[in-house]
């Protein structure tokens, strides 16, 4: 059966790109804020390139025949004449091919919208999963394994720390960077909009209530000390800043006026700043760093990996261990046979 014949197969029943656009699984406020953007940016890139690529207009559910060719498409064998178009449009940055990530997560994100819509799922079809398997062997076997940004472990978290100096910027990042570290690596969103109103003070430090967190989108909550150096560079910018309602890391203006809650790029910038300030590669970093390199650390320190979950917040084991392990490592007892 050709490819043709294969997107133009119908379902009985097809929901067309406008009324999925106002999906409330996707784009309402029950779906964390990065995520949403990060549906409609892939959502709408597919339905750009289908259109151009197929003359496909996007409608519900998508031929499987179609996510074939957007994968291959973009692995490298994409028309150049359509490629063109894409950067042209502005709806691609530039010519050439996808990552395998960036494939993968845009076809994730087709596949939310087709579970939310509950309508038959093509991204979960045998084709699409077994050619998408193949291509990341194949990129494995050349070396093209996925790319991870460098942990902020103990030891680069400090030479970043000794950057930050007696500023009220300086105080605020030295803050937010031990924050963000201590509290079990928290994540972008979270430290952005980390508010005073859950902020308990308590000997020795604070504890923080995280209302609700991307695994805890019910909004269970989780009680999470800040101690230590955390809580006495915490203490100290909410003092300096003269903070005690609202969002608790703001903006800075360069006369140093507090302004309006900082946004979760802002996060990413500070960690790449810092890193920067201390002569490391920014590139190397972000704002994940912190979250990777808390487990990491714990690792390394030989804490439980069920502790170290229960302050990350991980729901599964799989995705917490990897970091886990890669800190642990040196502590196997194999790993000094030799002496």
């Amino acid at each position: 059966m050709t490819e043709n014949i294969l997107i133009e197969q119908k379902t009985s029943q097809l929901i067309t790109y406008e009324v999925a656009s106002r999906v409330k699984a996707i784009l309402d406020e029950g779906t964390a804020e990065n995520t949403r953007k990060a549906y409609r940016s892939d959502i709408e890139y597919f339905a750009a390139w289908a259109k151009i690529a197929a003359g496909y207009e996007m409608e519900y559910p998508v031929p499987p025949a179609l996510l074939i060719r957007f994968i291959t498409d973009h692995l490298g064998g994409m028309d150049e004449e359509i490629d063109n178009k894409l950067v042209s449009s502005g709806i691609k940055a530039k010519t050439g091919a996808h990552s395998l990530n960036t494939i993968c997560r845009r076809i994730a994100s087709l596949s939310a919208a087709h579970g939310a819509l509950k309508v038959e799922n093509p991204c979960r079809c045998k084709e699409v999963t077994i050619l998408i398997s193949k291509a990341r062997k194949a990129g494995a076997k050349k070396g093209l394994g996925p790319t991870k940004k460098k942990a902020a472990t103990r030891d680069i978290l400090e030479i970043m720390l000794a950057t930050c100096r007696d500023s009220l910027i300086d105080i605020r990042d030295r803050a937010l960077l031990l924050f963000a570290f201590s509290s079990g690596g928290r994540r972008r969103s979270e430290v952005a909009g980390a508010r005073i109103v859950n902020l308990t003070s308590i000997q020795g430090g604070f504890l923080y209530h995280l209302p609700y967190s991307k695994t805890d989108q019910e909004g269970e909550g989780k009680v999470l000390p800040i101690l230590g150096r955390a809580a006495q560079a915490l203490s100290e910018w909410l003092t300096r800043a003269e903070i005690n309602e609202g969002f608790i890391f703001r903006s800075i203006s360069k006369g140093g006026r507090i302004k309006k809650n900082i946004t979760c790029k802002t996060v990413a910038r500070i960690v790449k700043k810092r890193a920067k300030m201390a002569g490391l590669d920014q590139d190397l970093f972000s704002g994940h760093s912190l979250r990777s390199g808390f487990i990491t650390e714990a690792g390394r320190q030989g804490k439980s990996l069920g502790d170290t979950m229960a302050l990350s917040g991980h729901k599964a084991v799989r995705v917490a261990i990897g970091y886990h392990q890669a800190g642990n490592v040196i502590n196997n007892s194999c790993a000094q046979l030799m002496g």
